[in-house]
Parts: structure tokens; C-alpha cells; sequence
């Protein structure tokens, strides 16, 4: 269940250095450095061991500096936080607010919302009921019944907050304490402070902290002293999405359990599951 990079992942970071680089800037000589730049990158560090999400990082932030647009993403932001409000409103009601199993699907389902989906797919996996490919709850719920401490909930996407509350209000119900934890900046569409604000989830969602760092998943290189002391004390991480499996799952760390939808064949061949099934498993 360990990430590994294939050929083809070179080819999807291409793709999102484009996008990147036209979401940025409409200038053309601007374009074209911040693109040169990124492409340079993807070819020094494109190797077998190489992690994409971490060499997505690099270009992104070389993008931001050549660009000065410190966040890109910003109106894709706003558009999937809009659209992932009405689905959560019109699917929310068929999940059972009192039971793991329900809660976690609700969670997961909120993944599916993608860049570089097409709406139309996106909408229809949010609408068809979530069945895991891969499911160690037994596991999960045993932990939660065994003791009470600290989880850390790693958020993923820019509208999944309201997907992910009433899971971090239930697990807060069993006594434990429930960071949800957002990026310490702007990185693709990815969650942060002043977006969760925006959506008018940050209240409900306290305690928030945040990494400390931009990143897409979780590079514990980069984060801040603050939040490396929090990942260190807790006794469950909850980490969502494929950044988030792409960085942590090499790490031999049973605290973790991953909740995604495998989006890419990469992803899908490193869980054993079809690409696009909803996945929620413990690190091994």
C-alpha cells in the first residue's frame, strides 16, 4: 500500500503546471517563465523515488514567486466551496448523522471534487451511495472505544469542510479531542484558514490549526516546530485525500488511516483497489 510514482504521473504534473501557470497570470512573457521554471523542476527531481505531490510543491512555489500571484487557485476555490455547499445539502440528509460507517462515507464523498474532473462525473459520484473498496473501520472503531486522546483530522480540499464536520462532531462526542487541521497557505485548491473562514464552517469546525506550511499533503520537513510537536503528541491521524497518502503512506506510522477516493491509477494500483473507489484503510 505504499505509493509509488509511475511514468504517467509525469505527464498529469505537466498538465498542472499549465493549468497552474494560466490560473496565475494572464501576462505571456510571465507564462512562459513560470512554465520553463516548473518544467526545469518536474525534470531534476522526476525519478522513481520521487513523491509527485512533493514535486508539485516545488513548482508551485516557484510559479507563485515568478507570477507574484501568491494564490492562484483562489477562484477555483470559491466555485468547488459553492457547488460542494448545494451537494452537501441535498445529499447530507441520506447519511445517518449517529454512525461511523455513514459518517466516514459522508466524509469521503466529498473528495471527489476535482480540478481536473469533469463536473458531470464529479456530481454523479457524489450522488451514488459510497461504498469502500477497502474499509478497516473494525480497526478504527476498536481505537476509539480503547481509549481517548488526540486526533488530528488533515483536511484536504476547499469545500470539504462541510463534508467533513459532522464526522469531527461525532468523533468530538466519544471525548476525543479534535484538531481539524487546514494548510498553513495557499496550495492548489487545497483548505486554509481564510478559506474555511469564508465559508462560515470555521466556528463549528474550532480547533483549527494549521501546518504552517503550503503544501500539497504533508511534508513534515516543512511544516512549523508548533504543528511537528502536535503531529508527534497525537494519537490518531486522519488524513484525507491522495496528497496526503501520496506523502505519509512510506512513513511506518499505524496511527494513521487514510480516507480518499483513488482518482489516479497510481493511487488506485498502490491501494489494490478500481480507480475511483472510495478507500478508508490504516497505514501499514
Amino acid at each position: 500500500m505504499r505509493y509509488q510514482i509511475f511514468p504517467e504521473c509525469r505527464a498529469c504534473l505537466e498538465r498542472l503546471v499549465d493549468l497552474t501557470v494560466s490560473l496565475a497570470t494572464p501576462d505571456p512573457e510571465l507564462q512562459q517563465r513560470a512554465r520553463s521554471k516548473a518544467l526545469a523542476i518536474i525534470a531534476r527531481y522526476f525519478e522513481p523515488e520521487a513523491i509527485s505531490a512533493v514535486i508539485a510543491n516545488r513548482f508551485h512555489r516557484a510559479i507563485q514567486e515568478i507570477t507574484g500571484n501568491p494564490d492562484p487557485f483562489l477562484p477555483c476555490k470559491q466555485a468547488e466551496t459553492a457547488q460542494l455547499a448545494y451537494l452537501f445539502r441535498e445529499i447530507a440528509p441520506s447519511y445517518h448523522n449517529h454512525d461511523l460507517d455513514a459518517l466516514l462515507r459522508l466524509a469521503a464523498v466529498g473528495n471527489a471534487v476535482d480540478f481536473f474532473r469533469d463536473k458531470a462525473e464529479v456530481i454523479r459520484d457524489v450522488h451514488s451511495r459510497v461504498a469502500f473498496a477497502v474499509s478497516h473501520l473494525p480497526r478504527f472503531q476498536e481505537i476509539l472505544q480503547s481509549s481517548r486522546g488526540l486526533i488530528l483530522y488533515l483536511a484536504d480540499n476547499a469545500g470539504e469542510q462541510f463534508f467533513d464536520q459532522p464526522l469531527v462532531a461525532y468523533l468530538r462526542s466519544l471525548g476525543w479531542q479534535v484538531l481539524y487541521v487546514v494548510k498553513g497557505g495557499p496550495i492548489q485548491n487545497d483548505l486554509t484558514r481564510a478559506d474555511l473562514a469564508a465559508s462560515s464552517l470555521q466556528e463549528s469546525l474550532e480547533p483549527v490549526v494549521d501546518t504552517g506550511a503550503r503544501t500539497v499533503g504533508l511534508e513534515l520537513s516543512q511544516v512549523s516546530p508548533e504543528f511537528r510537536m502536535l503531529y508527534f503528541q497525537a494519537d490518531l491521524i486522519l488524513a484525507k485525500g491522495m496528497g496526503h497518502y501520496e506523502t505519509l503512506s512510506r512513513l511506518a506510522d499505524h496511527r494513521i488511516f487514510f480516507l480518499l477516493q483513488a482518482k489516479c491509477r497510481p493511487v488506485a494500483q498502490a491501494l489494490g483497489v478500481d480507480r475511483g473507489r472510495f478507500v478508508f484503510c490504516q497505514n501499514s
